[in-house]
């Protein structure tokens, strides 16, 4: 890295675009034990962070990661999508546009850009969800054009509707229109709160909802010591105070969702019919890599995606994302998930899943969407051979 440093410094000619297309498309990689990468936006920029690495320890490159897309869902903080983003990544702004235009033929929804929308508008699922489904859409077909292909995807709930299409099951088209029906129906159930639990072994907070039983349900399984409690908002805030006290010397973790209803909870029984009714018909497409199912918690088969019913039972029943995590890791060698979202939201329930030394990142970070989608691809890059 010394020799590249000099070179940076006694050589004119060289530009930026062309030392990056050099180093990226005419070396063969696999012939070098060691790797670095580096986020820069100048020449001079990019000596001075070579030299300072020439004096830092290397780490040898591993076999090739198996990339595994975890799609978000519900519950996350989603903000107004970034005039820079979309001004300066064309398949990121095209692809929006294009899933813009398909919610148009649904209904007069504006998406892009997303100003005028109140803080409490972002809460209602009508719009949450497909703002949600448009960033996956866009930024996971933005690192498939970079070269970054997973191996499989998972989506934690409304997520793997994004996950889907991603994987090839379902046409853009089709995954629009169960995003449209879905966030359209769920706007109609009765009002109710979910409530994240944490630190605490999943099997003992069921053990305490027994008396809450047809009122609060468990909603999603995220971790083995971390669960969403889902149901009508005075008895999710009487299991609240019931846990604090319960196990106020146990470090539990509450956190109450920004959503406005109960997903995944009896609420939903309400819409299920007319929602499985709404999405046939639904094309049968061959997908081309492995989605886990969080319905299941294991591989969705392209007959699954294609049947209204399933899509039904997903809305209601709890979301397996735990076990379609280890489903995911399993038989896999050096796997690394990347989040698609609009941050970082489910890396400590992978983690608390797999092990702390499970590699998570995120497609976005700081919560600000000005050219953070970039270290993604240093880190995936710093994991190949």
């Amino acid at each position: 890295m010394a020799d590249t440093a000099d070179q940076l410094s006694s050589r004119n000619s060289v530009t930026l675009p062309s030392l990056a297309y050099t180093s990226a498309c005419r070396r063969s990689h696999a012939s070098y034990r060691y790797r670095k990468a580096f986020v820069t936006n100048s020449l001079q920029h990019l000596q001075q962070e070579v030299m300072s690495a020439a004096s830092t320890e290397v780490a040898m490159s591993k076999a090739e990661p198996q990339l595994v897309f975890v799609f978000c869902g519900n519950g996350v903080t989603l903000k107004e999508f970034s005039e820079a983003l979309l001004s300066s990544e064309p398949v990121f702004r095209d692809k929006c546009e294009e899933v813009e235009a398909l919610f148009q033929k649904h209904a007069p929804i504006s998406l892009l850009p997303a100003r005028g929308h109140r803080p409490k508008d972002l809460l209602n699922p009508e719009l949450s969800q497909p703002l949600l489904f448009t960033l996956q859409v866009a930024l996971s077909s933005l690192l498939k054009y970079w070269g970054i292909k997973p191996v499989a995807a998972v989506g934690h709930s409304v997520g793997e509707v994004a996950a889907a299409h991603f994987a090839g099951y379902l046409s853009l088209a089709d995954a629009v229109k169960v995003i449209y029906h879905r966030s359209r129906l769920q706007a109609k159930t009765a009002r109710g709160r979910m409530l994240v639990v944490g630190n605490i072994p999943v099997q003992e907070i069921a053990e305490c909802l027994h008396p809450y039983s047809g009122r609060v349900c468990i909603a999603a399984f995220n971790s083995p010591v971390s669960c969403t409690l889902s149901g009508n908002s005075d008895s999710v805030d009487a299991v609240q105070r019931d846990l604090a006290q319960a196990f106020s010397q146990r470090n539990i973790f509450l956190h109450v969702l920004s959503v406005p209803a109960a997903y995944h909870s009896p609420s939903m029984d309400m819409i299920l019919g007319e929602l499985e009714e709404n999405i046939q018909p639904v094309e049968k497409c061959k997908g081309e890599i492995e989605v886990i199912s969080t319905l299941t918690g294991v591989a969705a088969s392209e007959n699954d995606f294609a049947q209204g019913k399933f899509w039904a039972q997903h809305t209601r029943e709890p979301v397996a994302f735990s076990q379609a995590i280890r489903t995911a890791a399993r038989d896999r060698e050096n796997v690394v998930f990347v989040e698609i979202g609009p941050h970082r939201a489910l890396q400590r329930s992978i983690k608390e899943t797999l092990g702390q030394d499970t590699k998570v990142f995120s497609s976005l970070q700081n919560e600000m969407y000005n050219y953070c989608i970039h270290p993604v691809l240093l880190d995936c890059f710093l994991q190949m051979t």
